[in-house]
């Protein structure tokens, strides 16, 4: 599959996600509005009221995807001040070279020692490529390449706008109460408190006062918003489900391969996965739904879960050794 078709699948993906989720959510503040005008016996217009329901919605959608990416920045706000270590940009710029791509990348180093990397789209059109202080002092130089090569890859190919877009609306997810914000555990799997806290506070209300004629019209105002409240801290929940399950597991396998045509060295990019699944002294431990666009994705400190978003890193190495045979004969190549 080349490049083009990446990007037209992406977009696809895309378009079938918000497909899913707007249908979602106006099924259930539809459900919602009739089963309040049910119990409550309001006369105001059921149609006139969903369709105010759903603009807020939608209003809440942009100005959360309009503020979403200052999270990103904002956890990951342990970078150094100096540039990016001159070794990381040597590889980019071969990366870049051997890749032909014009699209400005702005590189970033994060000062941890674990072997990883990440890539986000910017508002202004341009990218952004995290790379780890561990990429430039734990790898020689091919693999250095071809981790960068890697990243490129993701945005050649779409994955990096698509997984940005969801992530600035999904939220950073849960995350570690440490002075180092950009750590997390754990992953936001379920349902938001908030959403039941405001559905109990509106059953109790319902309840309270449902026997009310004529039903006053600020309480059934009171009640769309408290309807509101649990819709609009149902959208990372919902947001982060269907990313998982509309993400193609498959884009980490055409972000390697496209490395190694890249730089002409599949070897590297193979021992470039190797060993940083290896490196497991050093974890870097992200706000959990950006495991979706790691590198080398983990759960926390001590387990490797299979990852509902991509495949492992053993996969990972079996089929570019599927695709290259005779790889596994450099597995023996060190990190230096």
């Amino acid at each position: 599959m080349d490049i083009y078709s990446l990007i037209r699948a992406n977009r696809r993906r895309l378009y079938a996600l918000f497909g899913v989720f707007t249908l979602l959510v106006m099924g259930l503040s539809a459900g919602g509005v009739y089963i309040l005008r049910r119990f409550l016996s309001v006369t105001i217009d059921f149609w006139f009221t969903l369709l105010l329901l759903w603009l807020l919605y939608f209003l809440y959608a942009v100005i959360r995807f309009a503020l979403g990416g200052s999270w990103i920045f904002r956890r990951v706000a342990a970078l150094p001040p100096e540039k990016a270590d001159r070794r990381l940009e040597n590889a980019l710029h071969a990366a870049l070279l051997g890749a032909g791509m014009r699209e400005r990348v702005l590189l970033l180093e994060v000062p941890h020692p674990d072997i990883n990397s990440f890539s986000l789209a910017l508002p202004d059109g341009s990218y952004a490529v995290f790379a780890t202080r561990g990429v430039a002092e734990k790898l020689p130089k091919r693999e250095r390449e071809a981790v960068l090569a890697h990243e490129l890859a993701h945005i050649a190919t779409g994955d990096t706008a698509l997984q940005s877009v969801l992530l600035r609306l999904a939220g950073p997810g849960k995350s570690l109460a440490r002075p180092n914000r950009w750590l997390a555990l754990g992953r936001q799997s379920n349902i938001p408190t908030a959403s039941i806290l405001a559905l109990s506070v509106l059953a109790l209300l319902v309840a309270s006062i449902r026997a009310r004629e004529p039903f006053p019209t600020p309480l059934y105002l009171l009640s769309l918003l408290l309807l509101f409240a649990a819709l609009a801290s149902l959208l990372p929940f919902l947001l982060l489900k269907l990313m998982r399950l509309f993400l193609n597991r498959e884009r980490e396998h055409y972000a390697d391969l496209h490395a190694a045509y890249t730089l002409r060295d599949p070897e590297a990019v193979y021992l470039a996965v190797k060993h940083a699944s290896e490196d497991v002294r050093d974890l870097l431990l992200l706000p959990s739904n950006l495991d979706a666009v790691l590198f080398h994705p983990v759960v926390d400190y001590t387990s490797y879960r299979p990852f509902q978003t991509q495949p492992t890193m053993v996969e990972r190495m079996r089929r570019l050794d599927e695709n290259f045979p005779g790889l596994r004969l450099g597995e023996g190549g060190g990190a230096c």
